[in-house]
């Protein structure tokens, strides 16, 4: 091999739309040794370097991400480990920063440290947004709070840091369980179990469920969920497209909604659950 093609790597750069930066799978960062994201006009995007890139295009694009353009091309190497950590920029809500391991902040507030190299949430998908303004506007102090498909676990450890006297970070996916614990190791924050298991296998209620799943799952768990919240308790709920919105009073009918919040192509509910819960 020459030692200019030996200098060279190939830079991948991918443009979704906005929010599907949350979407990307494990394998994506597997597969390449530097990655950042970068907001843009009119998405998101995604620029790496991938290990194979002879494969990587055609596989990222058999996944079904909403990939709006897609190019790639030679580049001189560089060190990618840096340049990935530099794109990471602290994302800022209120009072809240949600930030990587390596930068630091003097901006007043609560902080959640998270490590960006797992696909579990950073934070910046509009549905995890609406999920923690909630949190901010919910009375959690003394609460038993469930985090239902916790991912990275930032609703976990936000709504422990709010006042939530317990929380149990869920997920189905053991890798996720593994970020949420290595996550809630960086923030130093205790009371938060983690639980790798499906809904069903929830057994008991809790005084505040937040679950940030899609409308398919609620659809299919929809009094699994409910079920999950103890008499007079509330259930927030997230992660639901434009195209379902209209079908989430049907198919909560029963429970009193008091407040609905929007963010671009994605809504969020707040339901206030009576004595006893209403199943259909």
């Amino acid at each position: 091999m020459k030692s200019s093609e030996a200098a060279s790597r190939i830079r991948v750069e991918l443009l979704l739309r906005k929010g599907a930066e949350e979407l990307l799978p494990l394998e994506v960062y597997e597969r390449c040794p530097g990655l950042w994201i970068e907001e843009a006009d009119d998405g998101v995007k995604i620029i790496c370097y991938p290990s194979e890139p002879e494969t990587f295009l055609p596989r990222i694009k058999s996944l079904g991400l909403p990939i709006l353009h897609a190019t790639s091309q030679a580049e001189q190497a560089k060190d990618y480990a840096a340049l990935a950590r530099a794109g990471f920029t602290p994302l800022r809500m209120r009072d809240l920063t949600i930030l990587p391991p390596w930068r630091h902040t003097k901006r007043p507030g609560l902080k959640i440290v998270i490590e960006p190299g797992m696909a579990f949430g950073t934070g910046r998908h509009e549905s995890t947004k609406l999920m923690l303004r909630f949190i901010r506007t919910v009375d959690l102090r003394g609460k038993d709070v469930l985090d239902l498909g916790c991912g990275s676990a930032i609703l976990a450890i936000y709504a422990r840091l709010c006042g939530a006297s317990r929380v149990l970070a869920v997920d189905n996916d053991p890798m996720a369980t593994e970020a949420a614990i290595e996550n809630i190791t960086l923030n130093r924050v205790d009371k938060i179990d983690v639980l790798c298991a499906g809904i069903g296998e929830v057994r008991r209620t809790f005084d505040v469920v937040l679950a940030n799943l899609d409308f398919d799952t609620f659809s299919r768990y929809r009094d699994a969920v409910v079920g999950m919240v103890a008499p007079n308790g509330r259930l927030v709920i997230s992660g639901i497209e434009e195209q379902f919105a209209p079908r989430i009073p049907a198919l909560f009918k029963g429970l009193s909604m008091t407040t609905h919040r929007r963010m671009r192509d994605w809504h969020a509910y707040l339901f206030q659950i009576d004595k006893p819960a209403q199943l259909r």
